[in-house]
């Protein structure tokens, strides 16, 4: 698997659906994009083949550009992931990693390709990252951090004053990237939402005009972060369910459990039912212990939960849930001077 590299922006390119990139991309891609200043912006869509947000804002950037005549105001470097899987509209195909896990190192071809790509990132001296998602569940448009530095919570804030910060899972995108530039990831909202590739847009837009992002933090008061604190899986056997039909499942979740998303949930909130004593949930912190018992109890066949937080990014596609994870849980964060 070897990355293909462009020095512009490839014919049909603006053009293409999504799920049809496959046609004039052979794989894994990055298209460099030529702007007044060399230090990129580095953008990378599709790592989720199914999160099509991105590459539509990117394409009505570069289109609008192209249609004024405009250069861009600095280098753009965009990598666009799985266009195999985008082809099929499905997050990841089961024989595969998943797109935003390969990036802290490892022996299979996507690993070898990502390592290309940090190769190039790093050649380039990049001036900032952004690697572009949607949520599977309702969530609001959010940014995500790995580190509590002022340039990347001011880059972050350029999208929503909504942060969260985390550590885990390692082998994402961002964490690797922010060795080298600020760097940041944002969920977009659902997939197929104008409004999601018109804030991405605009947010685009901010961030190729900045001369420099700002290195101390003003006006703390208007930003609401939080710490993700565990994140929630499922046993990869288990039949799941959203609603409290029993027959045949293993677990089942709450209806509209991801209308719940961002909202703080006291302690013993129910989430959902296990059929199956058998098997437990595994909910693990960012040591990667799992840490169940002080967050979840069953009482019968009820889960509840042990303490109050505030849950992020609860999905109700089984696939995606088997795929990554049921969701996550955090708690506010005061952001320290």
């Amino acid at each position: 698997m070897d990355l293909k590299i462009f020095d512009s922006v490839p014919d049909g390119f603006l053009d293409l659906a999504p799920n049809e990139l496959r046609q004039i991309l052979p794989g894994p891609s990055l298209i460099h994009c030529r702007g007044k200043k060399r230090s990129p912006l580095f953008l990378a869509t599709l790592l989720h083949g199914n999160e099509t947000t991105g590459i539509r804002a990117i394409q009505k950037l570069l289109k609008k550009r192209r249609a004024e005549n405009r250069v861009l105001e600095r280098d753009a470097v965009i990598f666009v992931g799985n266009v195999e899987a985008a082809k099929n509209n499905v997050r990841r195909f089961s024989k595969q990693p998943d797109y935003n896990r390969i990036w802290n190192g490892g022996n299979l071809p996507e690993h070898r390709l990502a390592a290309q790509v940090l190769a190039y990132f790093k050649a380039a001296r990049a001036f900032a990252s952004i690697d572009i998602h949607n949520t599977s569940g309702k969530n609001p448009h959010y940014s995500c951090i790995n580190r509590l530095e002022a340039p990347f919570i001011n880059l972050a804030r350029l999208f929503s004053q909504t942060l969260v910060y985390f550590t885990r899972p390692k082998g994402v995108l961002s964490m690797a990237l922010a060795e080298y530039c600020p760097s940041v990831t944002i969920e977009s909202g659902q997939p197929g939402d104008p409004y999601g590739e018109q804030h991405v847009y605009e947010f685009l837009e901010k961030c190729l005009g900045l001369k420099a992002i700002p290195g101390k933090v003003e006006a703390k008061d208007d930003l609401y972060v939080y710490h993700t604190i565990v994140r929630i899986q499922v046993p990869k056997e288990a039949r799941l369910g959203f609603d409290e039909n029993f027959e045949g499942k293993d677990f089942s979740f709450v209806p509209n459990l991801d209308a719940r998303n961002f909202t703080e949930l006291p302690e013993g909130s129910l989430i959902g039912w296990r059929f199956n004593p058998e098997l437990n949930l595994a909910v693990m912190d960012e040591s990667d212990r799992d840490v169940e018992s002080d967050f979840i109890e069953y009482r019968g066949r009820e889960i509840r939960l042990k303490r109050p937080v505030v849950p992020s990014m609860f999905s109700l596609d089984e696939q995606i849930v088997h795929q990554d994870c049921l969701g996550y849980l955090m708690e506010r964060y005061n952001l320290p001077d």
